[in-house]
């Protein structure tokens, strides 16, 4: 009876492991065999992959847009996790509130971001943040400006903006706070769901031992929502790490010193054909996001041994 029952489990979980297998374990196989190939995917005489060894890698590192794509991603990860994690845990505590009105309506305002393309997403950001005077926020700053001037009797005012989205350091900051505001809905739904199973006895002993507000919050919900900030903030590493779409979209595919992080670089060497080197870097891009997981999970265990 106990062999059938671990029979049925097994054929319960064959499609699932198959699928993960088809188009997750063989892929990354294939990946980190190609990264050493020189291969530009051609299959006729002289186009076949040549193994090369470790050159891809070794011209990965000597590259002169390697090392700003790795540091715009991990500034990006660094920025956006703890950001976004902290604001949606606030927020969530002030809904969650019992005095909060209308939490219905800000819950689905928030998550809006979440389900909405991040191609439309990006496309009315870029117009928002459009450089010249097209741009909404650029227009309606101009004229805030102007209606502030004309008040004290001043002439017009033409005033130069930031180019938000240009290979300016003022870039990485739009594409990290445009991040920050996609994310906010899903954590704080998440943290939402965490703050119900929070006892409320709790809250009333502390209450009744004199303890404020801010002092409840973080003695009593911070700890008992700890579980789920761990998973957003290892999830959110893991993405943040992994960015891609946001930037090609709000940016484009063109180099720039302040913008461009590893999967776009990586994109860039794809689209030229160098399937090798575009391997090579995708295998770094791997292993550093398991590196800095692993390094962020053995950080957390020890804080939440230490806080427990």
């Amino acid at each position: 009876m106990p062999r059938r029952q671990n029979l049925n489990g097994w054929w319960f979980v064959a499609f699932p492991l198959a699928i993960i297998f088809v188009f997750t374990a063989l892929p990354t196989v294939a990946g980190v065999l190609l990264s050493f190939f020189e291969w530009d995917g051609g299959w006729v005489e002289g186009h076949w992959p040549r193994f090369i060894g470790l050159q891809n890698y070794r011209e990965a590192f000597a590259h002169s847009g390697f090392w700003p794509s790795v540091r715009n991603t991990l500034i990006f990860a660094l920025a956006t996790v703890p950001i976004t994690t902290l604001t949606a845990f606030l927020l969530a505590v002030a809904v969650n509130a019992r005095w909060f009105v209308g939490r219905t309506v800000i819950r689905t305002v928030f998550f809006l971001p979440t389900v909405v393309s991040i191609v439309a997403i990006g496309f009315i950001w870029r117009w928002v943040l459009e450089p010249t005077d097209v741009g909404l926020l650029n227009h309606t700053l101009g004229g805030l400006v102007n209606t502030a001037s004309g008040l004290v009797g001043g002439r017009h005012v033409d005033v130069t903006w930031p180019d938000w989205v240009g290979n300016t350091p003022w870039a990485l900051a739009t594409l990290i706070a445009v991040q920050v505001w996609r994310g906010l809905g899903f954590s704080i739904v998440l943290y939402l769901a965490a703050l119900g199973g929070v006892p409320r006895s709790h809250y009333d002993a502390a209450a009744v031992d004199g303890a404020g507000p801010w002092q409840a919050i973080w003695r009593i919900t911070w700890p008992g929502v700890w579980p789920m900030t761990v998973f957003l903030l290892i999830t959110g590493m893991i993405g943040g790490l992994q960015v891609f779409d946001l930037v090609l979209v709000m940016v484009g595919r063109i180099q720039q010193d302040y913008t461009d992080v590893i999967n776009l670089f990586l994109y860039r060497e794809f689209t030229r054909n160098r399937l090798g080197f575009a391997a090579a870097l995708g295998v770094i891009v791997l292993v550093l996001t398991a590196l800095v997981t692993l390094a962020q999970m053995l950080w957390l265990r020890r804080r939440g041994e230490a806080t427990a």
